[in-house]
């Protein structure tokens, strides 16, 4: 090629170009436009209930969506008892595996938590990426699952209980039954099999059997209060049978069955339960319940004030026998 048809060519090239530049100033391509911005995600799973009180259930327009997989169960579980907290990978490890997690663990915790968003997934209508960024969040090291905590039976009933002792010590006993037994209903069962769950799962269902047991303690004891002494003795009964070396059930039965005109028959109970602890424990009883005994061998006004729980009431026993029968002028709230 001569020189010339270089330099023609070369023209013809650049006039191409230029007619291309002129064509994009005329009709510029639009820039990428970025999606709209999603509105806050508020409560993605409003709607759904998360019970623990018993086996696990999630609840999503009455049925029951909870997966059946012994190892999502535990997942779930441990996620629920630390809703909005982030838990560690390796705190979810060791409730799956106890010691002995297999060196896939970590692969195989990822894998269970992809399954969790499926089963999200589902209740939101969005994608597993929907999931992930509004509901099961990846954390520095492990995940947080968000919930509201109005959808945890866990923290109802918690706060049942709190109503319900403010009650008690506000000395409004029917309003504290009506919470304690609101709280107490939530229960569907035992919380979990021990034998199924790591180490926090299993201290966080010991919790919640004493804070149960207390419950059910503090509401018989409002009843005791209301006068319901022969509807409560039957209960009381069965608890000290469950519960043999329980002294404040020991003392409420005592206290009930006298005031239903069966002072032998509580007598009797303090004999029974007087050798047990001396049989298991060796060990007398303690001074209140020991007080208590001493009162129901004698007229004692007190037995029948019915605005004092079971302790306020075994307090001010003791603080008589101590003072060789005066009653303290400063009441004992226990």
């Amino acid at each position: 090629m001569s020189h010339e048809e270089k330099l023609t060519l070369l023209a013809a090239l650049l006039e191409s170009a230029g007619d291309r530049a002129m064509e994009a100033g005329r009709h510029p391509e639009p820039p990428p436009v970025a999606p709209p911005a999603r509105p806050p995600a508020g409560n993605p799973l409003a709607g759904v209930r998360f019970e623990l009180l018993g086996p696990l259930v999630i609840r999503h327009d009455g049925v029951d969506i909870a997966p059946s997989a012994p190892k999502l169960r535990l997942v779930l579980s441990t996620l629920l008892f630390n809703a909005n907290q982030p838990v560690g990978a390796s705190v979810l490890v060791r409730e799956l595996w106890s010691a002995g997690a297999p060196r896939t663990a970590h692969a195989t915790l990822q894998t269970y938590m992809f399954k969790v968003r499926k089963l999200f997934r589902g209740v939101l209508g969005g994608s597993v990426e929907d999931v992930a960024r509004d509901v099961l969040l990846t954390c520095s090291g492990g995940y947080t699952l968000r919930v509201d905590p109005k959808q945890l039976d866990i923290v109802e009933f918690d706060d049942l209980v709190t109503a319900g002792t403010t009650a008690m010590r506000a000395g409004d006993y029917e309003r504290a039954g009506t919470h304690l037994r609101r709280a107490l209903a939530l229960w569907r069962g035992d919380v979990v099999h021990q034998g199924q769950w790591g180490p926090q799962l299993r201290a966080q269902a010991a919790r919640l059997e004493e804070r149960r047991f207390y419950a059910y303690t503090t509401r018989i004891d409002a009843d005791l209060c209301l006068g319901r002494h022969r509807e409560t003795t039957s209960e009381l009964a069965s608890l000290v049978v469950e519960h043999p070396l329980h002294e404040s059930a020991h003392a409420m039965l005592m206290l009930a069955l006298h005031r239903s005109g069966r002072t032998p028959a509580a007598l009797e109970a303090y004999l029974r339960f007087r050798r047990r602890m001396l049989g298991e424990l060796g060990i007398e009883p303690s001074e209140r319940i020991q007080a208590l005994h001493l009162a129901l061998l004698s007229p004692e006004p007190l037995l029948a004030d019915l605005s004092l729980t079971s302790d306020m009431l075994l307090d001010r026993l003791v603080t008589r026998a101590r003072t060789g029968g005066r009653t303290s002028s400063s009441p004992v709230t226990g």
